[in-house]
């Protein structure tokens, strides 16, 4: 095998989660997103200094791509992006270093406090076992690499009370670190200086407020892309895969669902005429997409079209494997509109990790689950605990799409057809029944005598008119996930089966 000066590498932000909900703005959450996503793309494109090959997405990799590389004279090629990395070849060590310093630099320009992992290690011609060390060097930064953010406070230095930053700016009645500045402006180049607030298009104040962060992520993408590479050591056909993949990774989890999801959305919306207030119900805000990944702001009430739209579509596309099929995990947070956006956040990217814990599972790996919690009062736990607490027996969450789900969007449909009261009563006597639990805290029975009691008030007077209704609910009252369902229902009856106003309420 011949001798390479060639380095293989791999850039990646550390804590990018952490970068973009540093604040509870949203206008300089989405700045965050978008100046992470062009971060690379803004440098390699425009770069002067250097001769590097960035049209990845349009080229195929030619046969014997090393010594293609080689001879193209490029210090660089980008070899794909994805999954928020970066994988590049160089033509030696000393244009690694150079590009690394010129880069270093474009990123605290652009972000301030950004810190990049950069890992590479050298070619040796096998692309399996070079990407392989590649990703082991990685994760060795990862681990033990120094987060510094450049930050210098004197006594006398007005700070955020937040990032405990140097506030450098200000703006109306508003102040601004260095970092929510360099924020604000990337959201300002794309979208202009709104008057208004991201979401008032959605919501009507003081009537109907309820907003909804729904953040979904692929599953198993990691066990995707070694399935997709198994056997390929060499360069072109390796390369050729993830580009591949990338570029498909990409189209089938962000491009066609929102895509699918604004033509469903635009499609209700003019059905509503000229109601105003109705239309605000299908109005929605892409904050973060890329890769396998998407987060958007909607309002409450649009959710259950968005999460059916956006499977429906993930799921249509064919695969030749088993293995290879789209699933997704989908957690949502719903929320008054003024409650503090970031925390909010982690309650939805909580609810879809408890989707992947299932999913995780022997058997589960190709289907898509559902989980969503209304943040009804001040955020002060996390979701695990939230959920321990105050419902974590009485809830079938999360669901699985093809089937739970459409249960528990059936249930919900019945149940609409009952008084609301009715709905809200049921739910409270679900969660007053008494729990038995054993030495180690977990229940062993739950006591429904109060659920019960309830079912058959209610069952009394709908039974005459509505037999559907008694047939589906309030039989076999000793159907466990059945009752779970109902106080799920009942906890987000009026935003998603009541179809009637939701009075604005106190938290």
């Amino acid at each position: 095998m011949p001798e390479y000066r060639n380095l293989l590498a791999l850039y990646d932000c550390r804590s990018k989660q952490e970068y973009i909900y540093r604040t509870n703005r949203v206008k300089e959450i989405t700045g965050a997103s978008l100046l992470l996503t062009d971060l690379f793309k803004e440098f390699f494109d425009k770069t002067e200094e250097f001769d590097i090959c960035t049209e990845w997405k349009k080229q195929t990799a030619p046969e014997n791509f090393l010594e293609y590389f080689n001879q193209s004279g490029k210090d660089a090629e980008i070899i794909y992006e994805g999954g928020g990395n970066l994988c590049m070849i160089y033509k030696d060590e000393e244009t690694y270093i150079r590009v690394n310093r010129a880069l270093s630099k474009h990123v605290i320009k652009k972000t301030f406090s950004v810190s990049i992992i950069a890992s590479a290690v050298p070619v040796t011609g096998d692309f399996l076992e070079d990407r392989k060390n590649l990703y082991q060097q990685n994760a060795i930064r990862k681990n033990t690499g120094a987060y510094f953010v450049p930050c210098n406070v004197l006594p006398f230095t007005q700070v955020d009370r937040l990032t405990y930053q140097p506030i450098v700016k200000k703006r109306e009645d508003k102040q601004y670190t260095s970092e929510s500045w360099a924020k604000l402006k990337k959201y300002e180049n794309k979208y202009g200086k709104e008057k208004v607030t991201m979401f008032d298009e959605m919501t009507d104040k003081g009537n109907d407020s309820i907003l909804a962060i729904i953040y979904i992520d692929g599953n198993n993408m990691g066990k995707k892309v070694k399935n997709i590479t198994e056997g390929k050591h060499d360069y072109s056909e390796g390369i050729n895969a993830l580009r591949e993949f990338s570029k498909k990774t990409h189209a089938d989890f962000v491009e066609n669902p929102i895509t699918a999801i604004k033509e469903k959305l635009d499609e209700l919306c003019q059905a509503c005429g000229n109601d105003t207030e109705k239309q605000r119900q299908y109005q929605f805000r892409q904050i973060i997409a890329g890769g396998d990944e998407i987060t958007i702001v909607c309002s409450a009430r649009a959710v259950v079209e968005i999460l059916n739209t956006y499977f429906e579509t993930l799921t249509s596309v064919k695969a030749e494997k088993d293995e290879d099929k789209n699933s997704a995990c989908a957690g949502v947070a719903l929320f008054h509109s003024h409650a503090p956006f970031a925390d909010v956040y982690r309650i939805a990217e909580a609810c879809c990790e408890s989707g992947k814990e299932l999913s995780h599972l022997e058997g589960n790996e190709d289907k898509n689950y559902i989980d969503f919690h209304f943040c009804h009062a001040g955020i002060m736990n996390d979701m695990e605990t939230i959920r321990k607490q105050q419902e974590g027996d009485f809830t079938a969450r999360p669901y699985e799409f093809s089937e739970s789900w459409q249960k528990f969007l059936e249930y919900g449909r019945i149940l609409s057809q009952t008084k609301r009261s009715n709905v809200k009563d049921l739910g409270e006597a679900i969660a007053k029944g008494e729990r038995f639990y054993d030495e180690n805290g977990k229940i062993i029975k739950a006591g429904d005598s109060y659920y019960r009691e309830e079912l058959e008030r209610i069952k009394s007077r709908d039974s005459r008119d509505k037999k559907n209704l008694c047939e589906a609910i309030y039989s076999n009252p000793e159907d466990e996930e059945k009752k779970k369902m109902i106080f799920d229902i009942s906890v987000i009856f009026d935003l998603w089966f009541s179809g009637k106003e939701m009075k604005h309420e106190q938290t």
